[in-house]
């Protein structure tokens, strides 16, 4: 990974689990609500910010104050499989969407840092709401059969193109990001469950059993039925 300067970030929010890993690295500043923006950009500019749920309202409150105009905003959340306000979000510039177990991830993490060292851009408003609209699909769509095509086919754009700008927009590559939503669905099934490890398999997209507990136990150095131990 690379040496990066510290940056300055601001979460909207106390929940959010990126706050203690962004932290480690960054300066940052803890709001409960947009209405402390305007005071807050008053001595504090950031290069982030950070939102842990989907808000036009909270969006626009961001874009009309001068100074963050431009900055990239990050929405991390645990899943979006019942978010059904994607559209609201989509005509803004420089937003990211991401389920919060790809958005801890030293790859990401990395893009993110390129994204706040302007040594990265983010694509156009309408070209990254496709990569939007497929992490949507992603997460509602998780314990179904996912393949390049019918992803690509869901935006009506070719399997390389989709391939292509979601690994520019978020850093992660289309099927790494897809594999790290449904590991970490499997770890918390495991772990929160008394489901069998073929049907938190099945649950978790996965139709080979021994292929998932191969690619678990490589992801995440145990095997699935250690994590009951």
């Amino acid at each position: 990974m690379q040496n990066f300067k510290p940056k300055k970030i601001i979460f909207i929010g106390t929940k959010n689990p990126l706050l203690k890993f962004f932290s480690k690295e960054n300066e940052t500043e803890v709001v409960s609500s947009v209405s402390f923006l305007p005071m807050i950009s008053a001595r504090f500019i950031p290069d982030l910010v950070v939102f842990d749920d989907i808000s036009e309202a909270d969006i626009l409150a961001v874009r009309k104050i001068d100074k963050l105009r431009k900055v990239p905003v990050l929405i991390s959340c645990e899943s979006f499989k019942d978010q059904n306000n994607f559209s609201s979000i989509t005509s803004f510039m420089n937003v990211i969407v991401c389920n919060d177990c790809v958005s801890l991830s030293d790859v990401f993490f990395e893009h993110i840092m390129l994204l706040m060292n302007r040594k990265k851009k983010l694509l156009s408003a309408k070209t990254s709401s496709i990569v939007k609209y497929t992490i949507l699909y992603i997460n509602k769509n998780l314990s179904k059969k996912i393949t390049r095509e019918n992803l690509a086919e869901h935006s009506s754009v070719s399997p390389d193109y989709l391939s292509r700008i979601f690994k520019k927009e978020m850093g992660v590559g289309l099927w790494e990001y897809l594999n790290i939503i449904r590991l970490n669905s499997a770890h918390n099934l495991l772990t929160y469950t008394g489901l069998q490890i073929k049907d938190v398999a099945k649950e978790c997209g996965f139709s080979d059993c021994a292929y998932f507990i191969n690619v678990y136990r490589k992801f995440f150095s145990m095997a699935p039925g250690e994590v009951r131990k």
